[in-house]
């Protein structure tokens, strides 16, 4: 049987018959065609944009070979991996287009299963052996592409840190086939091996859901802030725009880069409503006491920060009502997954859980995403992600609590 029509399947490891396979055959050699096309097509995404900018300024005096590097970089910069400039280093990872990659790699492994057998043992637990070659064939023309852009990178102005290269060569299209394999097994759950369905307590995988769904609730709730607050400021941010001076093609480049951060801008906000808040560069943080500034980046969207000084008493509160609003938010999406009339202490574990699965998720996505621009001032940048987790888990367990609470007493009534 095939991962897609289990009912026209061949038998568990064959191939077409015949003395020569196709190369575009179901099986092994397709998906590992597939995994280069997939890691090509991934970074032409990134590496287009910089070539199409550094054709367009007049000004530029490198060659194609030293753009292409610098595009490289990029590509495994928005992957998760680290460039290093001298002794300085860039961690700073755009969060959003890494999500396009994972999407990428996510359509790519699901094309690159499409019609394999899923007949047969499984390979060490996980997958039917024809798929687990199919799938291995695919990371591994994913894996060479990103290769390739390393040593494209490797020679350029903006080399990457190798050990960093785990997070675009691994993680990414780990994560991408992660998804593309739930679908699959929730077509037929058959196909996953033991080792690849965790053996979770009932209250902690009904609290996946919700919890991942907090998360999102309070990113985007600071993308919106950051949109807004770019609004209010906007004189400033079209006056750091014309210094710049960018023209043509470089000031939609430009746009989409800080567009590319947006979450981890709003990341920020969530660190600020959470009360640790963070920090721009070195002497330059934004909590609830107030805003300090020093010598900013020349990026258009920092124009957005607020001006020094203190932030009434006032500000504190709201964000303390708005993240215990979000565990409660949570919360009663956790209580919708166990039974009305289930126990007290079942809503409280599955709602307190779901809470710890949204602040693990904007601590671990803070993490990849936050870092460093540089060296000396530039050298800690964004949210810290550890105590963002823990402050932010506080008041969502609250919210959580009281909403669980509350929905008890209403039973009662």
């Amino acid at each position: 049987m095939t991962v897609t029509d289990r009912t026209t399947s061949s038998p568990a490891g064959t191939e077409p018959a015949g003395d020569h396979v196709h190369p575009l055959a179901p099986g092994w050699r397709r998906s590992g065609l597939i995994g280069v096309a997939t890691g090509l097509v991934s970074a032409v995404l990134v590496v287009g944009p910089v070539l199409a900018a550094w054709a367009a300024d007049p000004l530029s005096s490198s060659d194609g070979s030293s753009a292409t590097a610098v595009g490289a970089s990029a590509w495994l910069l928005a992957g998760g991996a680290h460039l290093g400039v001298g002794t300085a280093t860039i961690a700073l990872t755009p969060l959003l287009l890494l999500g396009v990659l994972v999407l990428v790699a996510r359509l790519g492994a699901r094309e690159a299963m499409v019609r394999v057998s899923s007949e047969g043992e499984w390979w060490a637990g996980l997958l039917p052996r024809p798929l687990a070659a199919a799938v291995g064939a695919w990371w591994a023309g994913y894996a060479a592409v990103v290769g390739i852009g390393w040593v494209l990178a490797a020679n350029g102005p903006l080399p990457p840190r190798p050990w960093t290269l785990l997070l675009p060569a691994v993680l990414v299209p780990l994560v991408g086939l992660g998804y593309a394999l739930r679908a699959v097994g929730r077509d037929d759950p058959d196909v996953l091996g033991p080792r690849l369905v965790l053996p979770l307590p009932d209250s902690i995988r009904r609290s996946v859901g919700p919890g991942l769904a907090g998360a999102g609730l309070l990113i985007m709730v600071g993308m919106v802030a950051v949109l807004l607050a770019v609004l209010l400021a906007w004189p400033r941010v079209v006056s750091i725009q014309s210094d710049l001076a960018p023209s043509g093609v470089g000031v939609a480049v430009l746009l989409a880069g800080q567009l590319a951060g947006l979450a981890n801008l709003g990341l920020w906000v969530v660190s600020f409503v959470a009360g640790p808040g963070f920090s721009v560069v070195e002497g330059a943080s934004v909590t609830w006491d107030g805003s300090e500034t020093g010598l900013l980046p020349m990026v258009p969207a920092l124009g957005a920060l607020p001006q020094p000084g203190r932030f009434p008493g006032l500000v504190g509160v709201v964000c303390v009502l708005l993240l215990v609003g979000a565990g409660m938010w949570v919360g009663r999406r956790a209580v919708a997954t166990v039974a009305r009339l289930a126990r007290l202490r079942t809503k409280l574990v599955v709602a307190v859980s779901s809470c710890v699965v949204t602040a693990l998720a904007i601590g671990l996505l803070d993490a990849v995403g936050g870092g460093s621009l540089g060296a000396y001032r530039l050298s800690s940048v964004g949210a810290p992600a550890l105590e963002m987790a823990l402050s932010a888990l506080a008041w969502l367990v609250v919210g959580a609590v009281l909403f669980v609470l509350r929905d008890a007493w209403r039973l009662r009534r």
